[in-house]
């Protein structure tokens, strides 16, 4: 039981810790533009390891759900004042409520951990494009004599 609440707290710590905006609190910039390709490979290595971070708590979380939630293990063998209070019953709804809580704080760190590192990519791959690269987007192009504006699509290769 001391386990799982430990394990809740350090989850509510890790949350809590991973909102907002990562770069204006890392490198005080407003913009994620204005960071070195240095900064934004160093920011990615850091995503990824919070992604594995908080896909190990989801995991952890939905093991403990599933343990209390089927296996019922109730009190330990030398139960706290706690445990007491709560009964076999209390404990295992405890722990489903805690792995269920875990679960749904781990999985949703890990989709905000998923979107931060395509976002960094993708600065990465427009700010520092690598030799051999091909670039497509949509482009508007302006006709100097007619003074018209068509739709259309700009291709770059960088080399």
């Amino acid at each position: 039981m001391k386990k799982v609440i430990i394990s809740s707290f350090l989850l509510l710590i890790y949350v809590i810790n991973s909102s907002g905006q990562w770069y204006v609190k890392k490198y005080q910039v407003t913009d994620i533009n204005f960071l070195t390709k240095v900064q934004l490979e160093e920011s990615l290595g850091n995503s990824k390891g919070d992604l594995l971070t908080s896909g190990s708590i989801a995991i952890t979380g939905g093991v403990i759900f599933l343990i209390f939630k089927y296996l019922r293990p109730g009190m330990s063998d030398d139960p706290s004042v706690i445990e007491q209070l709560l009964g076999d019953e209390g404990v295992n709804k405890v722990g489903v409520i805690t792995g269920l809580g875990m679960l749904i704080g781990g999985s949703i760190v890990s989709i905000a951990h998923l979107a931060r590192i395509g976002r960094i990519k993708s600065h990465i791959n427009k700010n520092y494009p690598s030799v051999g690269s091909l670039d497509i987007s949509p482009a508007i192009i302006l006709n100097g004599y007619t003074r018209s504006y068509y739709a259309g699509f700009s291709l770059a290769y960088s080399f």
